[in-house]
């Protein structure tokens, strides 16, 4: 098992982490899809404010490839459709009356390793889990008219507070896991690649046949597909790889052996305002507000994913598709007199900025939303090369051909490779508080429309 040992990056002990056994909480009364989570697919609706659905059936489809559907979680009635500018969809809410569901074709695992690309693709798309795969670069969905170089499955997370396979991934799933990765090798003539992280024993995974395992070891983004893709099979030309989770993977496997929708998720409610950090156990699409429970008083920051890469949202919307995490910071700010020139033991920073940096410490902080400075000019600093795992990447000139608008530069400088984890990293230690997230989704839409 080749063995990956990622030297740089960036671990931030943020206050919050969940803990325990998930918690099952009463079925909601509404669930939500949010079609903006699903990048480069244009939804057409399939299902109009006040139709009946099961458990399965479709609520939009994809207007390029219509065979790919996104299926209710609940059986119920489509509450609302709401949009926002330019009548974009925002969200599809359905109002649960029922538990009734739709059938769909079912596989026997034998059958499984020798099914076709076609029968596959055709499955997965109709069985509303054929987003769960996304390609390298772009991470948008993947094109089912393309065939990948190769697949890679994630099986471990490192960003801040995010649940890993010991949560997301039951013991008692190694099935249906394994009837995914079958399912997995005949979308590609490549190898299907396993991500764990060294030394993992989780009992799904210690047994999956027909793959690949690399191990992965050090601080975050070692756990982020991107840059595992980086080191294990890079795209060649214009190629892709494709990649997804394990625990996606079992969903998948759930999916063609039981012919049902699956819609049970783990979320995990995370974050220094909340009160209670838990992990929930609970339907696709479910109210934020049900997993979080009990936050802290005061103007709150909602995100959809991680601190880091998450998408903001709020108590009133809901759980995403890929995201398995809600979490909460305090948007409350608070100025300190002279703060600069105190030892600051509470706070936390990369740059050993306080005195708290001189020690190892792994007491976790209340990190907030407050950027500590004012925007100023890019310059190259060492922090930024001690964040970003990806080989071969030259931070400041990438960054300044992106801004500059220097399309051509920007791509021989590496913006296909660094991924949107090293960029946030990068925002987060950036002295001049330059959003690198922001400005890489620029330069990746921008080569959208140029291609």
């Amino acid at each position: 098992m080749p063995l990956h040992v990622i030297k740089r990056g960036l671990d931030i002990p943020m206050k919050g982490r969940a803990t325990g056994e998930p918690v099952q909480i009463d079925p909601p009364a509404t669930v939500g899809y949010t079609p903006t989570e699903f990048k480069g697919v244009t939804p057409r609706l399939v299902a109009r404010e006040g139709d009946e659905v099961k458990v399965g059936s479709p609520l939009f489809e994809s207007k390029i490839h219509p065979a790919m559907k996104f299926l209710s979680p609940v059986a119920g009635r489509v509450k609302e459709i709401r949009r926002g500018r330019r009548r974009v969809i925002t969200d599809i809410v359905v109002e649960r009356t029922g538990d009734e569901a739709e059938s769909l074709r079912t596989w026997a695992p034998s059958d499984l390793a020798g099914i076709s690309r076609e029968d596959a693709v055709a499955c997965l798309q109709a069985g509303g889990l054929w987003t769960s795969l996304r390609t390298r670069p772009m991470d948008r969905v993947a094109d089912p008219g393309v065939r990948p170089q190769s697949i890679l499955v994630g099986a471990m997370e490192t960003g801040p507070l995010q649940p890993g396979p010991e949560v997301l991934l039951g013991a008692g799933d190694g099935e249906f896991l394994q009837a995914g990765i079958n399912v997995l090798r005949s979308l590609t003539e490549g190898r299907v690649y396993l991500a764990v992280q060294e030394g993992s024993s989780h009992p799904a995974l210690s047994n999956v046949q027909g793959v690949e395992v690399h191990s992965f070891k050090g601080p975050h983004p070692a756990g982020d597909p991107g840059v595992q893709v980086n080191h294990v099979d890079q795209p060649v030309g214009s190629n892709q790889v494709w990649w997804t989770r394990a625990w996606e993977v079992a969903l998948i496997g759930r999916l063609f052996l039981e012919g049902r929708f699956p819609t049970e998720r783990v979320y995990a409610a995370v974050g220094p305002a909340v009160k209670n950090p838990r992990f929930v156990k609970t339907v696709l699409g479910a109210p934020v507000a049900s997993i979080v429970g009990e936050v802290a008083e005061g103007d709150l920051r909602w995100i959809s994913g991680s601190a880091l890469t998450g998408s903001v949202t709020a108590a009133d919307r809901w759980a995403g598709f890929h995201s398995s995490a809600i979490t909460v910071l305090s948007d409350e700010v608070e100025r300190e007199l002279l703060a600069w020139v105190l030892p600051q033991f509470s706070r936390w920073s990369a740059h050993r900025a306080f005195l708290r940096g001189f020690f190892k410490s792994s007491t976790p902080v209340d990190f907030r939303t407050g950027i500590n400075g004012g925007q100023r000019t890019l310059i190259p600093v060492p922090a930024y090369q001690k964040v970003v795992a990806t080989p071969d990447i030259d931070v400041a000139f990438l960054f300044k051909s992106i801004i500059a608008g220097d399309f051509e530069e920007s791509l021989v400088l590496g913006l296909l490779d660094i991924t949107m984890e090293e960029a946030a990293l990068l925002t987060y230690v950036c002295p001049a508080k330059i959003e690198f997230d922001v400005w890489l989704q620029k330069g990746l839409e921008r080569y959208v429309k140029e291609m």
